[in-house]
């Protein structure tokens, strides 16, 4: 069974149209990265997988069914979205903040139980946040905020995990941190769809890379097959270098 399967997708913004006929299919286990330039439709494909964005044409199905009737509830046990940027109006500790995605799980007024107690406990060994438990949000660095939002995410303990632009205005420490982290989860049996616009990073942890331009499917397969010269220039219209990695079988892009 697929993990995400897009059927004829179509959607407008205000009777502008942003996607076209879009259709793929992501595995249970897979590593997918979305690429494309602005403006080609990325992160709208990836609200509308997360139920965000419902207004559209065709069908969205995870794990067979169609999300349009799944209760908004039982979706959340099953699918965590990471948006590109969070801002916190309330200035709780990062336990706090992490212990909001245990929400799917209690009722009304209700305490967190063992079980969730546990999932928090879990997401923060996952993204290495023990020592900041007690700290708030809004005191530590930009890169530890999106690990505490990738662990909000995490207590959720879902099967899909669906991240827009994770690393963006991160330094390399912290983008490669988070990615070393989505490969370690995926390689746990978690699927990842991750939105991001470099083109080396995605290259070098995706195993499947869905290209999109002006609101269509250009080009789904792996990061070899995806990432090639001719295909950069007339997607982003820049001409490029590409090169095989020295230590990896991947291609790079180097800008001429």
């Amino acid at each position: 069974m697929d993990a995400i399967e897009i059927i004829n997708l179509y959607f407008s913004y205000n009777h502008k149209g942003v996607l076209y006929d879009i259709n793929f299919n992501i595995k249970k286990g897979e590593f997918v990265g979305i690429i494309g330039p602005n403006g080609a439709g990325k992160s709208t494909i990836l609200r509308i997988m997360a139920k965000i964005l419902k207004n559209y044409e065709g069908r969205v199905n995870i794990l067979g069914r169609d999300i349009r009737g799944i209760k908004q509830i039982d979706f959340a046990r099953i699918v965590a979205f990471v948006p590109q940027e969070t801002h916190f109006l309330y200035n709780y500790s990062v336990y706090d903040i992490i212990s909001m995605g245990r929400y799917p799980y209690l009722s009304p007024f209700h305490r967190l139980k063992k079980d969730d107690i546990q999932a928090v406990d879990w997401a923060i060994e996952q993204t290495g946040l023990e020592g900041f438990k007690t700290r708030l949000i809004n005191s530590i660095s930009s890169g530890e905020r999106q690990m505490a939002v990738i662990a909000r995410a995490l207590a959720q303990k879902p099967n899909i995990l669906l991240l827009d632009e994770p690393t963006s205005h991160l330094d390399i420490k912290h983008q490669v941190r988070i990615m070393e982290l989505l490969r370690a989860l995926n390689q746990n049996g978690f699927t990842i769809v991750v939105v991001n616009h470099d083109l080396n990073l995605s290259s070098r942890y995706c195993d499947k890379l869905i290209l999109l331009n002006q609101g269509k499917v250009y080009k789904i397969g792996t990061p070899a097959e995806v990432i090639k010269k001719d295909i950069i220039q007339d997607v982003y219209g820049i001409e490029t270098l590409v090169i095989q990695h020295p230590g990896r079988k991947i291609p790079q892009v180097f800008f001429k």
